[in-house]
């Protein structure tokens, strides 16, 4: 059964902007928070009312910045470990004589995947962690909201906030 769903995002509003490092872009970019009422839904009915949310996004991508859009490393060793049984099990069939070429197809196509699995797997080097390529951004120093074009006040909205704030549209500097 096909179930379609989803969440919409109302009113959303621009809160907060920081450097940041995107995954999708592979590179340093500015991120901007907009937070909005989330309201999960099926088959395009809303349901189900999650409350107020934060949603970071890229500035020239639009993606999440920490969304890593590539496979990860250990997905592609389980990938190569079940070619390698798959193969294990097709080697396992004796062949029969009425099929000649299906099942030697069957035999070597998945140990050839394993194989340029693992040779990609020991070329492509291990990247450094998202904690490392954030600790190398500088922390944003702007001192004119990039929203509203307000100059930001120190000590942000809330009572007690170190963060600088705009007092015109109330985003915060991160």
């Amino acid at each position: 059964m096909l179930l379609i769903h989803g969440v919409y995002h109302f009113w959303p509003k621009k809160v907060a902007f920081r450097n940041d490092y995107c995954l999708s872009c592979e590179a340093p970019r500015r991120s901007i928070a907009v937070r909005s009422f989330d309201v999960g839904h099926v088959y395009w009915v809303p349901l189900v009312p999650v409350g107020f949310w934060k949603h970071w996004s890229c500035t020239v991508c639009r993606r999440d910045p920490h969304a890593n859009p590539k496979t990860r490393r250990v997905f592609k060793w389980i990938a190569m470990v079940c070619l390698i049984l798959l193969s294990a099990m097709f080697w396992s069939v004796p062949a029969n004589p009425d099929l000649e070429v299906l099942p030697w197809v069957l035999r070597i196509l998945p140990m050839g995947g394993a194989i340029a699995l693992f040779i990609q797997l020991m070329r492509t080097p291990i990247e450094p962690s998202l904690r490392k390529r954030l600790a190398a951004i500088p922390p944003a120093v702007d001192s004119v909201c990039p929203f509203c074009a307000t100059p930001l006040s120190a000590g942000g909205i809330a009572a007690g906030s170190s963060r600088w704030s705009c007092p015109a549209c109330g985003a915060e500097r991160y």
